[in-house]
């Protein structure tokens, strides 16, 4: 159940994340320097980080993944 709840968690904060850093892309500081942040590297960090945990989920209900399970097999 731990394991649930730290997953949904993490899916949760990565969103806000990915969110945060969509609105922050192309803007500038109000000192009008730009970003010392990538944000647009943060944003897509985030995005395959919330790919990577429903991977995990999906193996936690019990659907197997990975190369050995794909449509065309292992090579």
């Amino acid at each position: 159940m731990l394991d649930w709840i730290i997953s949904i968690s993490l899916v949760i904060f990565l969103a806000w994340l990915t969110r945060l850093a969509h609105s922050k892309i192309g803007t500038i500081r109000p000192d009008g320097r730009a970003q010392q942040v990538p944000w647009r590297l943060v944003m897509f960090g985030a995005a395959f980080g919330i790919f990577m945990v429903l991977i995990h989920l999906m193996n936690l209900i019990g659907v197997d993944t990975g190369p050995e399970n794909a449509i065309f097999g292992r090579r």
